[in-house]
């Protein structure tokens, strides 16, 4: 078996059971799950956050003023709003090259994602939805990357912390963000 191919597998098990950890733990209000995985040139983040520290409420957006936060937070998380959410080390160069977002509560349409995408549990959730987010971003320099400035805080006041995985080629790690420290070292 190639090395390279080795250690994607390695990465892939280590987040798929991180996963099923998060999948099992409590839905906190005010805090978020994110894990970062740098394999190559390759940065891949996952956000798992109930949807109030994102929107204020977590029922199907049915009100013009629950669609128009829904839509101002998909702008934000995609990139497109008043700034990224995600800053990497300037000299790594890392260019965003996919979001994917998906609420059990909410219409994929809103969350500028393809109708085919809409979860079958979207009507019979339990009343405490979540978002998922997945971002992958494209490094030039990935060795140069050595922190990564995570702004949900500033952007959305429902976080309290933010639990974070970390797995490199160099090391793998924990951390909790808030406010005051809201930034990944990842050397």
């Amino acid at each position: 078996m190639y090395p390279r191919f080795r250690h994607t597998i390695a990465l892939v098990a280590l987040l798929s059971s991180a996963s099923l950890l998060h999948a099992h733990e409590a839905h906190v209000h005010g805090v978020g799950k994110l894990d970062v995985v740098l394999d190559g040139q390759a940065l891949s983040l996952h956000l798992d956050s109930p949807l109030v520290n994102l929107v204020g409420f977590e029922h199907a957006a049915n009100s013009a003023k629950d669609k128009a936060a829904v839509q101002a937070m998909t702008r934000t998380l995609r990139g497109t709003g008043t700034g990224a959410v995600f800053v990497a080390s300037p000299s790594a160069e890392c260019k965003l090259s996919g979001v994917k977002l998906e609420s059990a509560a909410l219409d994929p349409a809103l969350l500028g994602e393809p109708a085919a995408a809409k979860p079958a549990a979207q009507a019979g959730h339990d009343g405490h939805a979540d978002l998922d987010a997945d971002f992958t971003f494209r490094c030039a320099h990935p060795e140069r990357l050595q922190k990564i400035e995570v702004r949900l805080f500033d952007t959305f006041k429902g976080f309290n912390s933010i639990d974070v995985q970390l797995v490199t080629g160099k090391r793998q790690g924990a951390a909790k963000l808030t406010p005051a420290a809201n930034s990944i070292a990842v050397p």
